[in-house]
């Protein structure tokens, strides 16, 4: 019997998701730093780059498939998805407002456009830019997706990837022309990175959205996995070279990360499992709690004398942190539904 809510057609994304989350868990934590720094590197500054791009092509293929080429039907939607996000995005912030005051963050005072710009670009905390850059990414490829052409569309999207990754990966070689070091040192004094919501998440929000509208089921069922260990294998040797020739300013944006991406998220349109609304809802949660859970790990442990076995030795301290992360967040989950199905009290009239 199929479970109650499940879904054959998107139980292979939720569950690439939540392989995906505990990625960005090893990128947090650096599971193989206990044994060597290089073989960390290849997992957190490579694969592990896989994860938020596949979060952001996800979204963007779940939201745009409910397009319907009316406007003020279609804007309602994403409207509607927008202020879900915001919500989501004001909880956590408040979450993870004491840990910004442990931090030492406010210890200055405050500083209202350094405050604005954390809020609208860089996130409050250090994982939480993912929430105002899906929110910018959104809304910046439904409105170019409208009043473009598709081809116009399209470069646009890659043209500002290509500006976010000579500011990242390529930030060495960017910087050797002076006009666009100008231009680099104009865009830093505005943000941290351009891992963001204009360079980074818009072409992988249009690539969910080119899924939905204009996927096919290839004709050869290993279409999808050849392509992707092949562009992995491209993505290997790109991070590896620009790692020892020092371009990197930060590791989050590849060229290789475009087909990557595009391959793992039809891989896992090909895996027919059968999923309910809970497990997205759980990765979702892992990714949001995971530092939390991370602050906490490392308090108790420095508490109880257990610091040198679930902080100081990486890959025990990467298992604590998704264990007890992947337990809040199905605790989380389960209450949120909970609360969702509660009768709303009766209106009295009078």
């Amino acid at each position: 019997m199929k479970p109650r809510g499940a879904n054959r057609r998107y139980g292979g994304i939720d569950l690439v998701k939540l392989a995906a989350s505990f990625l960005v868990i090893a990128i947090h934590t650096g599971p193989l730093l206990t044994y060597d720094e290089y073989a960390d590197f290849l997992i957190t500054g490579i694969v592990g780059r896989l994860a938020v791009p596949f979060f952001f092509m996800a979204s963007g293929y779940l939201l745009f498939r409910k397009l319907t080429g009316k406007g003020r039907e279609d804007r309602s939607m994403i409207n509607r998805y927008a202020l879900k996000v915001a919500l989501l995005y004001l909880a956590a912030m408040m979450i993870y407002l004491p840990l910004n005051v442990y931090k030492g963050d406010f210890d200055q005072g405050i500083s209202w456009p350094a405050l604005a710009r954390d809020i609208v670009i860089d996130g409050t905390f250090y994982h939480l830019w993912y929430l105002p850059a899906l929110l910018i990414g959104i809304y910046m490829v439904y409105g170019l997706y409208r009043l473009l052409p598709r081809w116009a569309f399209a470069v646009l999207v890659c043209l500002l990837y290509a500006i976010g990754v000579m500011g990242d990966s390529y930030y060495g070689l960017a910087v050797q022309e002076p006009h666009l070091k100008a231009m680099y040192d104009w865009l830093f004094a505005g943000f941290d990175y351009t891992r963001n919501g204009f360079f980074f998440a818009p072409v992988f929000l249009a690539m969910g959205l080119c899924m939905a509208k204009h996927s096919a089921t290839p004709k050869v069922r290993y279409v999808y996995p050849v392509a992707l260990l092949i562009s992995i294998g491209v993505l290997f040797l790109e991070g590896i070279l620009l790692r020892d020739a020092g371009f990197p300013r930060h590791d989050s944006m590849y060229i290789a990360l475009l087909p990557a991406v595009y391959a793992l998220f039809g891989m896992a349109m090909q895996i027919k499992i059968s999923s309910s609304a809970r497990a997205g809802a759980i990765a979702q949660w892992i990714y949001l709690l995971h530092p939390a859970v991370l602050v906490a790990i490392r308090g108790i442990a420095g508490a109880a004398g257990m610091k040198p076995i679930l902080v100081d030795h990486s890959l025990v301290h990467y298992i604590a942190v998704c264990v007890f992360t992947t337990i809040v967040s199905i605790l989380a989950a389960r209450l949120l539904d909970a609360l969702g199905r509660m009768p709303l009290p009766p209106v009295k009239r009078s």
